[in-house]
């Protein structure tokens, strides 16, 4: 079995050790993680090291920042601006050997977009089609491939807590979530919805308005499989302790295990 975890950290140093006792605790053998927040040279490769893992990094100035950690070798690392004109540490692909197998996974960020009628939001779009080019690119390969993040989209009434209020607003736009449903059609498939078809489960919450506490968030992580991957699929799961623990990140992880 392999088990792969994807979770926007919301800032690594500060939950380094919160990450460590997950990866140890849930044996975790390969982790996507978004939003790490620091360059790589402030990266805490001490601590990543101590466990045995090997890592690709793609860190940026105090926001943003994708990686990935692998307790097998990486043999490929490629650090991918999806959208060329902004350089922004978003995107991150590698190339693991597992066994006599290879896996190739992706770390991936999409921006926020703030409002539906900003230039952020267009870039948000813009990001989505690219990102469409670069997983359908990777589709025809035929590999055992997972691209895993923080997609900052919630595809179906079922993946928000209140689809009317939050209809036409940004992460429950139509427009973003046809673009999630394009990447869908090209035949990656979602992990989670797989293995649940009719539960309502959430992978993000504000940190204000008791959020949490009233369970008022959104399914915008997602874990998407090439066919190859989801033939291997042997469940899929949302992991909401993190976003209990004290001085939580508003993210909580995803995990699948595929069969090997």
């Amino acid at each position: 079995m392999l088990k792969i975890a994807t979770w926007n950290v919301n800032s690594i140093r500060k939950r380094i050790n919160q990450l460590c006792s997950f990866i140890v605790d849930s044996q975790i053998d390969i982790v996507l993680l978004q939003e790490i927040k620091c360059t790589e040279e402030q990266f805490p490769y001490a601590e990543i090291e101590k466990l045995g893992y090997e890592y690709a990094v793609y860190g940026q100035v105090a926001r943003n920042g994708v990686c990935v950690l692998s307790k097998y070798p990486i043999l490929e690392k490629l650090k991918i601006d999806i959208v060329e004109s902004h350089q922004e540490a978003r995107y991150i692909e590698c190339v693991i050997k597992h066994s006599n197998n290879k896996v190739r996974v992706g770390s991936v960020y999409v921006p926020n977009g703030q409002s539906p009628d900003s230039h952020t939001f267009e870039y948000k779009l813009k990001f989505f089609d690219n990102l469409y080019e670069r997983m359908g690119t990777l589709l025809k390969n035929e590999e055992l491939t997972i691209i895993a993040g923080d997609y900052n989209v919630a595809l179906d009434e079922i993946d928000v807590f209140d689809s009317n209020l939050l209809n036409g607003q940004v992460c429950f736009h139509i427009k973003e979530r046809e673009k999630l449903r394009a990447i869908l059609n090209l035949g990656f498939k979602d992990a989670f919805r797989i293995s649940h078809l009719n539960l309502q489960q959430f992978t993000w919450w504000h940190y204000q308005g008791n959020s949490l506490r009233n369970n008022q968030g959104m399914r915008i992580d997602h874990m998407l499989l090439s066919p190859q991957a989801a033939d291997k699929l042997e469940t899929c799961y949302i992991d909401d302790r993190l976003r209990k623990l004290e001085n939580p990140s508003d993210h909580t992880p995803v995990v699948c295990v595929i069969k090997q």
